[in-house]
């Protein structure tokens, strides 16, 4: 058998530490960030103490890792020729792009949510996640001023808590509120919002 190249180190790299931050991902969401503990997200993935800490120095750097990915995965999908101006065929796309990373994954967000709404998360994250957003919401906001809207702070925050809402509603009840009905709705909700109707 011939030794490992270092193109297949790096994959099963990658593989530990995703399956670290799926671990985590789970076992916060489901008994707190604050009572989960380094010993048991080894433990339930099935490696040592010692090799976490060989991809994680700590559980809170394990918790921005799982917040940063979940911000860019949706952040890529976001004015895709980087030119600063968000056009309506660039927010629908973001729209749909982002209704689908929830749908092809309906446990991770699921989980995700769980977790950052645990209250002292939440308070760990609120500068990075303002820090991040902040261009996106900027790009968002001078979108709406371009579409004509009359009131573009408050139909900016109407569609973040539309958007943020509709995705709740899909992954927790889905039977009541599936995915791509919600889709469609946000997307023409949020068009009417921001051309007054």
């Amino acid at each position: 058998m011939s030794p490992r190249t270092s193109k297949q180190f790096d994959k099963i790299r990658q593989e530990k530490r995703k399956l670290i931050l799926d671990t985590a991902l789970e076992l916060f969401a489901e008994n707190g960030f604050h009572a989960t503990s380094i010993s048991q997200i080894a433990k339930k993935a099935g490696i040592s103490k010692g090799l976490s800490y060989n991809y994680f120095k700590s559980k809170n750097e394990i918790l921005d890792e799982i917040i940063k990915h979940s911000f860019s995965s949706i952040y890529e999908n976001f004015d895709l020729n980087h030119d600063g101006v968000l056009t309506e065929k660039e927010f629908i796309f973001f729209l749909r792009q982002s209704f689908k990373l929830v749908r092809e994954n309906l446990r991770h967000w699921k989980l995700y949510f769980s977790l950052i709404l645990q209250p002292k998360v939440s308070e760990s994250f609120k500068d990075e996640y303002i820090k991040i957003g902040q261009p996106m919401f900027k790009m968002i906001y001078d979108f709406i001023v371009s579409m004509g809207s009359t009131d573009p702070d408050g139909d900016l925050m109407v569609i973040s808590a539309m958007i943020e809402g509709a995705f709740l509603y899909c992954i927790v009840i889905p039977e009541i509120f599936p995915i791509e009905t919600m889709e469609e709705k946000i997307i023409n909700a949020v068009l009417r919002q921001i051309k007054n109707r």
